[in-house]
């Protein structure tokens, strides 16, 4: 079946068309050791202690961490070694570990339990992009947040410089590929933020936002041989240094914060 990439004109966001639904959970497709093979586990606990610190500067305080999507809980091991109450959902029950010693909720995002409780800081680390709902997501997040708590979001930025640079090239290759929404394999992108869509979206769901910006994000054009393969490496270093320096980053990254005590509407 033929999918074909839209733009929102207003926003920028991206989704297929046809919206195609699976039934089934695509992270099923791997196991544990597969899925996260490569994956540094000592630079994941270190990110979550960085996470915990500025949540904690943001607030003044240290709390209660929820984080979505949080797979092995290395992030959440992080925050706790920084002082935090942490907990997790994950929906699948292969990738959380037996013995972490972490609260993890095996769950959809869509339906954990763990989103009824309260938290002073809620993580959503490469998660937004993979929801068929994300506003939903998002008015769930505000309500399980204590006024004045924050959320951090990271999702791949189709507005980017690699993004554009990458369609171009695609199509001077003769492919009628698109770079926006890979993978092209699960667990699948569904939904595409700009820093637009992203802001609108939060805007939307009761949030104000503190920093919002587009970092270098380390992603990859479809594999070739050879010396092509050499060019294309180069050619997307320099494309991924140069989004960055000019504010279009492959990746963004956000803090935002419960705007008021009203809930999510």
């Amino acid at each position: 079946m033929e999918t074909t990439i839209v733009r929102c004109r207003n926003c920028h966001g991206v989704y297929p068309r046809p919206f195609l639904i699976p039934d089934r959970n695509p992270y099923e497709a791997y196991v544990a050791e597969d899925y996260f093979h490569g994956k540094d586990q000592a630079e994941k606990v270190a990110g979550g202690r960085l996470l915990a610190q500025r949540a904690k500067e943001l607030l003044g305080r240290s709390g209660r961490m929820l984080e979505l999507g949080c797979g092995r809980g290395e992030q959440l091991l992080g925050a706790r070694e920084a002082g935090w109450d942490v907990a997790g959902v994950d929906m699948t029950a292969g990738f959380v570990p037996a013995d972490g010693g972490l609260s993890i909720e095996v769950a959809p995002v869509e339906s954990a339990a763990s989103l009824d409780r309260t938290y002073e800081a809620i993580i959503l680390a490469a998660i937004l992009e993979h929801l068929y709902d994300p506003i939903e997501c998002l008015r769930r997040v505000h309500d399980a947040l204590v006024p004045g708590g924050v959320v951090f979001i990271d999702v791949p930025n189709e507005c980017s410089l690699w993004a554009r640079v990458g369609n171009a090239y695609m199509h001077l290759r003769g492919r009628d590929w698109a770079i926006n929404l890979s993978p092209t394999f699960p667990p699948f992108h569904v939904v595409g933020f700009c820093p637009g869509s992203l802001a609108t979206a939060l805007a939307a769901t009761g949030f104000s936002v503190v920093t919002l910006e587009t970092p270098r994000w380390n992603n990859d054009l479809p594999v070739s041989r050879g010396i092509v393969q050499r060019f294309e490496s180069l050619g997307t270093d320099v494309v991924l240094a140069a989004g960055q320096i000019i504010g279009q980053g492959a990746g963004i990254t956000c803090w935002a914060r419960r705007a008021n005590g009203q809930r999510a509407t």
